[in-house]
């Protein structure tokens, strides 16, 4: 497609809310990639679940920067892939806030670290996937308009008949009324 017929684009015209969905699509896949490859291995746990959790968040890293290079690119494909990533993160960052909630340590963290941690990645997700799947506009929606607008006819919108009323030129007078004098 020439560049040039493209009138408008929906998905690249956004720029400012794909920008902020990659940064923090970005942000949290170098979360991701931290926590699989550097925090990982110090948790205690037997070496095939340690294997398992490593090789998982290290594939949802690698996925949110495939996003990112969707986004930036202006893929339509981009917000949904950051909605499914986003919906696995929450749904497992929920369960950690759930579980330190109640007290249980999770992978040998302090319970209220786990609790903010987790809260902060949930935020940044929706927050994410917010700017990815519905894109800031610059102009207010039509239902949060005070009134509906209608368009006014035309001065002249009678049917066209061919019977129109001519109207005669008139001098400008500046609202003065002009007699004749005798």
């Amino acid at each position: 497609m020439n560049p040039h017929a493209r009138t408008y684009d929906p998905i690249r015209f956004h720029r400012g809310s794909r920008g902020l969905a990659a940064f923090l699509t970005a942000l949290n896949g170098l979360v991701l990639l931290g926590l699989a490859f550097v925090v990982a291995p110090t948790f205690p746990l037997d070496g095939v679940s340690a294997s398992w959790f490593v090789i998982l968040a290290g594939m949802a890293g690698i996925g949110h920067f495939a996003g990112v290079v969707g986004l930036i690119r202006g893929r339509a494909w981009s917000g949904a892939l950051v909605g499914y990533l986003a919906a696995a993160g929450i749904t497992a960052a929920g369960i950690a806030v759930l579980l330190s909630a109640v007290g249980v340590e999770v992978f040998g963290t302090e319970p209220r670290t786990l609790l903010g941690f987790g809260i902060w990645m949930i935020g940044t997700w929706l927050l994410a996937t917010r700017s990815a799947l519905k894109p800031f506009t610059y102009e207010r929606p039509a239902r949060f308009q005070a009134r509906q607008r209608v368009a006014r006819p035309a001065p002249d919108a009678r049917p066209q008949t061919g019977l129109r009323k001519r109207r005669e030129a008139r001098p400008a007078t500046g609202g003065m009324v002009l007699r004749p004098t005798a």
